[in-house]
């Protein structure tokens, strides 16, 4: 079990958690473990950017920003989310 610094509980974590059994039960690997890493990497650089261009400090200012018609980071999130549609599709839920 990997413990994370300030890390209460699944209801307040201090991390990002991610469930490793349920996606090894849908066949992913080593290389896809990789790939998830990476998408979690671009997400969170993604997050960053868009937070350096709102105005405000508020959640729900970046909440305003980034769901507005003129988010100007829209491309790297549909493109990021194509990316990770063509993983995941591929491994389909058991029983679904």
């Amino acid at each position: 079990m990997l413990i994370i610094k300030g890390d209460k509980s699944a209801l307040v974590p201090g991390g990002i958690r991610i469930g490793t059994p349920a996606m090894t039960t849908r066949g992913l690997g080593e290389k896809e473990f990789s790939l998830i890493a990476d998408f979690i990497h671009e997400g969170v650089q993604i997050c960053l950017e868009a937070k350096s261009l709102v105005s405000g400090t508020k959640l729900q200012d970046f909440l305003k920003f980034v769901t507005s018609s003129e988010f100007p980071l829209g491309e790297k999130v549909s493109e990021l989310r194509r990316k990770v549609e063509a993983l995941t599709t591929q491994y389909p839920i058991p029983g679904v």
